[in-house]
């Protein structure tokens, strides 16, 4: 019984560690030309926050240690044109996440 003990108090930090996960992803056009300057917003489903980010020169955006046991919906603007909205999962085991997003401009 004392080593089922000693196994149980070894394992338990593993799985008190916090899961985090990173987005990385581009914004372009139809044609796949990549949109600087777009505004990539993630909605966090738990707590009903938005954090934003600027897209770089070649269209990229990445988010840092989002919470891995939260749903969020991603998706970008440019110019009052939005991309479709997409989900990330929470039973998605993922690490990085990489969500590229599509904007059609008018």
């Amino acid at each position: 019984m004392t080593i089922a003990t000693g196994l149980w108090l070894c394992a338990s930090p593993i799985f008190a560690q916090p899961s985090l996960r990173n987005l990385t992803g581009i914004v372009t056009d139809p044609q796949h030309e990549p949109l600087k300057n777009a505004v990539v917003e993630v909605h966090n489903d738990d707590n009903d926050s938005v954090i934003s980010y600027i897209t770089d020169r070649s269209g990229r955006y990445s988010f840092k240690r989002l919470d891995g046991k939260t749903d969020y919906r991603v998706w970008a603007t440019r110019n009052g044109q939005q991309s479709r909205r997409k989900k990330i999962s929470q039973f998605d085991s993922s690490q990085t996440k990489t969500i590229n997003l599509i904007i059609r401009i008018h």
